[in-house]
């Protein structure tokens, strides 16, 4: 609550003290992945004592943002957004062909300074994401290695990254393609695990950040 409280009181202050600001509603698709470390690990049910891999498929899935934006309107803009931002990812195991699909929502705050010149603009700065949601199955997938079923979500509470990207204007309407990405891990922590014939507890780190493509249009509501 803290960090959202200092990224809102930022805003205000950019706001506050610009001589020229606009404001307005923005929203696109995109294409997201996990990108991270292979995990090795056992599943419990298996009578096996061969560990598996697990890793991204590497695979980009469909989501969208959603919300809204103020910046400055000097050639060199300070901009703030805050957007729900629905990302997906997809995990694949060495003894399986099957694909496990994973959808998680969060909410964006990118924070950029950028450079404009007639109606083309390049923009880029560090970015907060903060947990909305998930759909459970990232839960669901990683208790089947763990020697006792997760009781919490394996996503963390928030994640510190990057983004940037160019943008084209026309009158009150602006295009923007852009690369999104965390540089923490959406989800990193150790699953213990046991095989058998070893009394010895075992663990296993999964790691995975978030990679983002992302086309959106803003719509400036102020005058």
């Amino acid at each position: 609550m803290k960090i959202r409280f200092v990224c809102f009181l930022c805003l205000c202050v950019v706001t506050a003290n610009a001589q020229r600001v606009e404001w307005g509603l923005k929203a696109g698709l995109q294409l997201s992945q996990f990108k991270g470390e292979d995990f090795l690990a056992r599943r419990t049910a298996s009578s096996s004592s061969n560990l598996e891999t697990i890793r991204s498929s590497g695979k980009m899935t469909f989501g969208y943002a959603v919300g809204g934006y103020v910046r400055t309107l000097e050639d060199v803009f300070l901009q703030g957004e805050l957007l729900l931002s629905v990302k997906g990812g997809e995990l694949e195991s060495s003894s399986s062909s099957n694909l496990t699909n994973l959808q998680y929502g969060q909410i964006d705050i990118p924070l950029s300074i950028g450079y404009q010149k007639n109606r083309f603009e390049i923009s880029a700065g560090p970015m907060l994401s903060f947990k909305a949601f998930d759909d459970g199955n990232l839960k669901e997938f990683l208790s089947q290695y763990s020697n006792s079923p997760l009781t919490f979500s394996p996503y963390r509470p928030f994640t510190l990254g990057y983004q940037g990207g160019v943008g084209f204007k026309a009158n009150k309407l602006k295009l923007g393609l852009r690369y999104l990405a965390s540089i923490q891990g959406v989800s990193d922590m150790y699953i213990a695990y046991n095989v058998p014939g070893d009394s010895q507890l075992r663990d296993s780190r999964f790691f995975q950040k978030f990679g983002v493509l992302q086309l959106t249009a803003a719509y400036q509501l102020s005058k």
